[in-house]
Formats: structure tokens, C-alpha cells, sequence
């Protein structure tokens, strides 16, 4: 069904009024709770979550935390072969996220870091600190810690278990920060959130081309060292200044910083990591079982829980991202003023009424939020292959769709005067699974250059708009150039894109229906767009 405004103007309200009372703790108030409940699991042979990771929807958690955000800079080099991405290519840097998702799952799982998100060649971790005074030197000492057991047991599994067919370049960002924690997933698909300026800014320091670990001014003010300016920031730790400050717990738990000899944890790991391999409970890297399949749209039926690498779709899709321009100025000013609790039932609401948006009004799917953002795929077609035209055109609506809903938000819930929505969009032949150490550890996986776009499209956008990417662009219906400069609408609703594209009438937004309806003179078509 397509969007309408007196639907979803009812799922708004709907969402609102359900939506749980926030409880808000400090971390060092719930880490006593959290304790004996693992307790009780541990004694009851029960699966037990790290902190923080399966929340219940109605609790929010104020705590200070290291975030560690570590990209893959080479990763093209993997997913693209002679300038195309095929089938082979795409099986080949699955196989590399395949082995270095595992490689990460498994030093979290041995050590204080906690993994927060994999997303296409990122991988996001975050320590907490528990003293709940500001983040300690031993505890970010234990992040460095972390990034250097990864880099170590990544290296290893690459040489040993894939016969170093993957050699990987990192780049790490790091900042520290109080952050709220809050979970919207649920059964597979948990999606712990850490809300707040540290995530964003670790995040933006590991987007980049040149390795290394690149640290913010308040992680050298911690470590010792002069702060560094707004640039020089961007020049990176020394490994030398790593492995001084890298920090672990010893035998008897006591903290211990410095140079250690490592090498008999990363033989331990990777050593158990090549018996279930012999075992049959881990995939050979070194044999790939990736196998692809054309999924018929709609989307909003795929079911995560049964992909796998031997059941991954792999199609032409659109990739859409849409992010909350300004939240986390927000949510940062929320904490600093107490407001967290409606700063809280706002993103819930607000991300609810997108994945509406997307998956019940033009059957896509979401793949995750990351964040304050919302990844969805959507796809027009047969059993056979994929209407690409079609497709933007109801990516377009959509995007027209999360707009308006959007709206509607900040008009019911009001205080949102300061959020913006940007949306990207690009289409491309993409494969989606489930990747990484099998059961609840797998995660969902949508990358390609396609996927890579329409993220680049959204932040292209600034503040607020829709942009669509070249592909999309050539691909969609001539029409659409009549509401796009050079690609971009600064200011484009539901209404909008009906119009354009002369669908059926539907329900709009008076103000915005009034200036679709404005009498002026249309210009031609664009010359890079075309009718498929």
C-alpha cells in the first residue's frame, strides 16, 4: 500500500501512546542488577548477554564509555574485480567480513569490549566504564588493548585459516564520552544503540583512506598527552604510544599496562578457531559455500533468520539511508538538561514510523538502524530479476514517504524544530546474508557499492533532502528530474513524487501539495536521466 497521511498520522499516535515510560539509570546503578541476573542465567545454563546488549525497550542507560570504530580501508579491493562488481567479487569480500567479523566476535568475547554493530566493512565496539566518574585511564587503556589483540588475531586467522588471501588494512577511531545505551531489537536481530557526541565523533575519525588509529583531543588528555588541534587530530597514534598505553587484566585481575607478549593469546584463539573448523562448526574460509539466489520483492518478507552463506540473496536493489540530521547535538543537549527520557521516546517513535515507512507502505526491509539512521533495501520485479525503473520510483516515493512521516512526527511529538532527514539512495546489484560465528553471533549483512553510495548520498545531503546516486539516477523515471537538481531535493514529500510521476491521487500534505500544484513552467528532463 502506499503512503497516506491519515494512516500513518494514526500509527504516530499509536506509536506514541505505546510507547514505554523510559527508565533512566546510571550505569553504575544497574550494573549491581545486571549482576545477579547473570547469576541466576549462569545457573540456570542460561545464554547470558553482555550489559547493555538486550535492554528491555523501556530502560535507557546514562554511562561512560570508550567507542572503537574499526573500517576495512581496502575493502574495495575485495568487492570489486577490474572495476565490476561480480558475483565472484562479492562472494570474495563476504568471505573476507566473514573472517574478520569472527576474528572480532571472538577477542570481544575475551576481553572487556563489547560489540555494538558490523556494518559492511566497519565493525563498532565500545568499553564502559563502571567507576561512573568520566573515563579512566585503564580503561581506555583496555581499548587500545582490544585494537591491538584484533589487529594480531586478524593478521593470524588471515595467514593460517585463509592462507593469507585477505590482507586487511585498519583504520580505528576512538573517543571517549557519556553516551545513553538503549536496545531496539529483539530475538535475532538486538540492536544495542549508544546514543551521543563520543559514537558520532570515533565514527568520523575512522572514515578514511590512510590506516592507523586515530584518537580524539580528550583521549590524548587522558593518555598523557599534548591535546591536539581539530586537524592534527586526523594524524594517528604512534604504534609505539599503542603497545606503552595498551592496557589488560593479568591472572591475579589486576590492570597492566604496556608491551606484553601476546602471542600465546592470539595462538590460543586462532587455535581453537581452526578446530571448529575441522569440526565442521565454522565454515573453511579457504572453501567457500556462498551461494546466491534472485529473492522475489516484496522485500518485507525476508526473514534474516534464514540466511546464511549458503542461502544469500544477491540482486539488483536500491539501497536507501536515512539519517536524523542534528540528534545527536540533541540527545547530547538532552543529557546535559535532563530531557533524556523525551529525547528517548522521540527516536522510538521516530524510527518506528520509518521502518513502517519502509517495510508496510512499499514492502522493503529494513537491514538495521545504526544509530539515529535507518539502512533499508527495496526492490520492484519478478521471481526473475528486478524492475530497476520501478524500483527508484518506489524507492523515490519512499523516500518521499519517510519525509512526510517525518513531518508528521515532529508536528505530534513537537521540540524537534533543530532535526533534519537525510536520505540517500543508489541502486546496484547487491548481496544480503548473515554472516560471521553462526546462531544469535551472525549478523546481517547488505554491502556493496551500491550500499556504499547511498550512504555517501545521505551525507552529501547535509541537514535535510533526498539524494539519489548516479545508477539510480540513470535508471530512474524521466520525471523525477522535474523535483531534482543535479540529483538532490532539498525539500521533497510524499505529495511531491506522486505528482511527479503522475501516480494515483493520494493523500498529501496541504502546504506541500499546494506548491506541487503551482502553476510554472516544468524544465526538460535532465540529460542523465533515461527511461528503462
Amino acid at each position: 500500500m502506499p503512503w497516506d497521511m491519515a494512516k500513518a498520522q494514526l500509527r504516530i499516535d499509536k506509536l506514541i501512546n505505546d510507547a514505554p515510560d523510559i527508565d533512566i539509570q546510571r550505569f553504575n546503578q544497574y550494573l549491581p542488577l545486571y549482576e545477579t541476573q547473570r547469576a541466576l542465567k549462569a545457573a540456570r545454563s542460561e545464554p547470558v548477554s553482555p550489559p547493555l546488549f538486550s535492554l528491555p525497550k523501556g530502560k535507557a542507560i546514562v554511562v561512560d564509555t570508550v567507542q572503537i570504530y574499526i573500517s576495512i580501508t581496502n575493502y574495495d579491493e575485495f568487492r570489486i574485480d577490474e572495476g565490476q562488481e561480480t558475483s565472484a567479487s562479492h562472494e570474495r569480500a563476504l568471505r573476507l567480513l566473514h573472517l574478520y567479523y569472527s576474528a572480532a566476535d571472538r577477542v570481544i568475547e575475551d576481553s572487556p569490549a563489547q560489540r555494538i554493530d558490523f556494518h559492511s566493512g566497519r565493525i563498532h565496539a565500545v568499553i564502559l566504564e563502571t567507576e561512573g566518574h568520566g573515563v579512566s585511564r585503564e580503561t581506555l587503556g583496555q581499548a587500545l588493548g582490544f585494537v591491538e589483540d584484533f589487529k594480531k588475531v586478524a593478521a593470524a586467522a588471515n595467514q593460517r585459516l585463509a592462507n593469507s588471501e585477505f590482507e586487511a588494512e585498519f583504520r580505528v577511531g576512538i573517543d571517549v564520552g557519556t553516551c545513553v545505551a538503549i536496545n531496539n531489537g529483539t530475538g535475532l536481530e538486538q540492536e544495542p544503540l549508544f546514543l551521543g557526541g563520543a559514537a558520532n565523533h570515533a565514527a568520523k575519525l575512522a572514515d578514511g583512506d590512510e590506516p592507523g588509529v586515530y584518537a580524539s583531543g580528550a583521549v590524548h588528555r587522558i593518555l598523557g598527552q599534548p591535546e591536539l588541534g581539530i586537524y592534527e587530530q586526523f594524524r594517528g597514534i604512534s604504534e609505539e604510544q599503542i603497545s606503552i598505553n595498551a592496557a589488560r587484566r593479568g591472572a591475579d585481575e589486576r590492570i597492566v599496562f604496556g608491551v606484553q607478549d601476546r602471542q600465546s593469546y592470539t595462538d590460543s584463539i586462532v587455535g581453537l578457531w581452526n578446530e571448529e573448523i575441522k569440526r565442521g562448526d565454522f565454515p573453511d574460509i579457504t572453501n567457500p559455500t556462498f551461494q546466491f539466489f534472485h529473492k522475489e520483492p516484496p522485500f518485507s518478507e525476508i526473514d534474516y533468520a534464514e540466511l546464511m552463506p549458503s542461502n544469500t540473496i544477491r540482486m539488483p536493489l536500491v539501497s536507501m539511508f536515512a539519517d536524523l540530521s542534528g540528534y545527536t547535538n540533541y540527545i547530547d543537549n538532552a543529557v546535559a538538561s535532563g530531557e533524556i527520557r523525551k529525547a528517548v521516546r522521540a527516536l522510538y517513535v521516530i524510527r518506528d514510523e520509518f521502518q513502517n515507512v519502509v517495510e508496510a507502505d512499499f514492502g522493503g526491509r529494513k537491514v538495521r538502524f545504526i544509530g539515529d539512521c535507518i539502512h533499508a533495501l527495496i526492490a520492484e520485479g519478478s521471481s526473475s530479476e528486478t524492475d530497476r525503473q520501478e524500483s527508484v520510483a518506489s524507492a523515490a516515493k519512499c523516500a518521499g514517504g519517510l519525509h512526510s512521516s517525518f513531518g508528521l512526527c515532529k508536528t505530534t511529538l513537537g521540540g524537534l524544530e533543530e532535526l533534519g532527514l537525510a536520505v540517500g539512495v543508489e541502486l546496484g546489484v547487491t548481496p544480503v546474508s548473515r554472516i560471521g560465528i553462526r546462531g544469535d553471533r551472525s549478523v546481517r549483512v547488505a554491502s556493496s557499492v551500491a550500499t556504499t553510495r547511498s550512504e555517501k548520498m545521505q551525507k552529501e545531503c547535509e541537514h535535510n533532502g533526498v539524494k539519489f546516486g548516479e545508477t539510480a539516477l540513470r535508471a530512474a523515471p524521466a520525471a523525477l528530474s522535474d523535483i531534482l537538481t543535479e540529483g538532490y531535493s532539498r525539500d521533497m514529500d510524499y505529495g511531491d513524487v506522486t505528482i511527479c510521476l503522475s501516480a494515483p491521487p493520494a493523500t498529501v500534505a496541504a502546504p506541500n501539495y499546494a506548491r506541487a500544484h503551482a502553476p510554472t513552467e516544468m524544465p526538460p528532463p535532465r540529460a542523465h536521466f533515461r527511461s528503462e
